[in-house]
């Protein structure tokens, strides 16, 4: 079976995204093929808590990033757009004329900015050689976004700010009391899991995903890969 490993902004999102591979490749023997890369699955907790995208473009820019590509046949790199035009993030959310970037536009020049980050540091060889196995998880405003869609059949399922804000009590509602805490997020695994759980079906996943348009991207670039287990 193929094997994946994800570099991530935090443990709550690389469940989220094995949760999501699970569904779209529809085999429950997926995670055993799953590598989290940063943060580390075995992680302590305090280990755990260094996350954000920081680490996920310090973790890019180091040798465990290409010595990653020995042991996975696919990377995958997840980050929140929310904070995208911070200085050593460096990705602008607006044209140059002050007009918003379209998602796609957005999505794309994140990409990009990754791609860029790899021929800095590694040279165009090495960016040429493993480019094909670069699988991109761009998530408008933060991953939270996409579990709207299991919850909301409104505009709402759509939505790309305060996710957590208007996902929480459906949240409530239908996991007795419990919800996103976001002081305590990267403890709150194993309810990522579960809040993310029907996407593990594929029948699910792939009715709900173009619901929230970077999800739909994430399942396009999955898509491309042409990837038979």
């Amino acid at each position: 079976m193929k094997t994946f490993g994800i570099i991530a902004e935090g443990p709550t999102d690389q469940i989220v995204i094995q949760n999501i591979l699970v569904g779209f490749f529809d085999n429950n023997e997926l995670p055993s093929s799953v590598n989290f890369l940063q943060p580390l699955r075995d992680a302590t907790d305090e280990a755990r808590r260094q996350g954000g995208w920081p680490k996920v473009f310090e973790y890019c820019q180091s040798t465990y990033f290409l010595e990653a590509f020995e042991q996975n046949d696919y990377l995958i790199i997840q980050v929140d757009t929310d904070v995208c035009e911070h200085k050593n993030f460096d990705v602008r959310k607006t044209t140059e004329t002050g007009s918003a970037k379209s998602a796609d536009d957005l999505i794309r020049d994140i990409m990009f900015r990754f791609e860029l980050l790899f021929v800095t540091c590694f040279g165009i060889d090495k960016y040429n050689q493993f480019k094909d196995r670069l699988i991109y998880a761009i998530c408008l405003d933060e991953i939270e976004c996409w579990l709207l869609p299991l919850y909301f059949t409104d505009k709402i399922k759509s939505a790309t700010n305060n996710c957590i804000h208007k996902l929480n009590p459906m949240l409530r509602a239908n996991f007795k009391g419990r919800y996103i805490d976001e002081d305590n997020k990267n403890n709150m695994v194993n309810d990522y899991w579960k809040f993310s759980k029907p996407y593990m079906k594929n029948k699910i996943l792939m009715a709900k995903a173009y619901d929230n348009i970077s999800l739909g991207t994430f399942i396009d670039n999955l898509k491309a890969q042409n990837i038979i287990l």
